[in-house]
């Protein structure tokens, strides 16, 4: 099961700090989403974490900074994969998008490797966005063309509920960065739901 990261969009204290540790407690993905920062802000953070992390880094935003660093990862939010619709695949480059229900997920494009689907629950972080209605399940699909990964109100106690629905893996934000000590939280969840991070 792959267990992914997705960045407060606000600033935060320790922020750099956190999402090394993160790393060293097993982390494979984190989802750098800043939708706020300028080019030279996002460039700044990523500056800020260890350099044999950031082929684990998926950008959300300023996508052309993969040129600077070592990021091989893209995700394209809703917004943005519409406005891109003769998107190429760079060879060597993992991509990603979001969507809120499996009709979506059928029209998706296979130059895709995962896509995050959800809330699953009532979402922690977006006040009001409540859960997609089980007709939306992973295990609904009769064939998965791709990794779906459940994001949206996911907790410690909620994770293991959701990988029954289908999904393969869970994707973290809300729960996470309400903690004083995220880092900490990060690593506890990762023992109760007794897994192993894998690529």
């Amino acid at each position: 099961m792959q267990v992914i990261v997705v960045s407060n969009p606000a600033s935060l204290n320790r922020e750099p700090e956190i999402i090394n540790a993160f790393f060293e407690h097993g982390l494979s993905v984190f989802h750098l989403r800043k939708p706020d920062y300028t080019r030279e802000q996002l460039a700044l953070l990523i500056q800020q974490i260890k350099t044999e992390y950031h082929s684990k880094i998926a950008l959300h935003h300023h996508h052309e900074l993969i040129n600077e660093y070592k990021i091989r990862r893209l995700h394209y939010p809703e917004k943005l994969r519409k406005e891109c619709p003769g998107l190429l695949k760079k060879p060597g480059y993992t991509y990603s998008t979001s969507i809120h229900n499996l009709a979506e997920y059928e029209r998706i494009s296979d130059l895709f490797d995962y896509v995050l689907l959800g809330p699953v629950f009532d979402s922690i972080s977006k006040k009001g966005y409540k859960s997609i209605d089980q007709s939306n399940h992973p295990n609904k699909l009769y064939n998965k063309k791709m990794n779906i990964i459940g994001i949206g109100g996911i907790t410690q106690s909620n994770g293991k509920k959701a990988l029954e629905y289908g999904f393969n893996g869970l994707a973290l934000m809300g729960y996470l960065w309400q903690m004083e000590r995220p880092e900490e939280n990060f690593k506890q969840l990762l023992n109760s739901w007794n897994t192993k991070e894998i690529l």
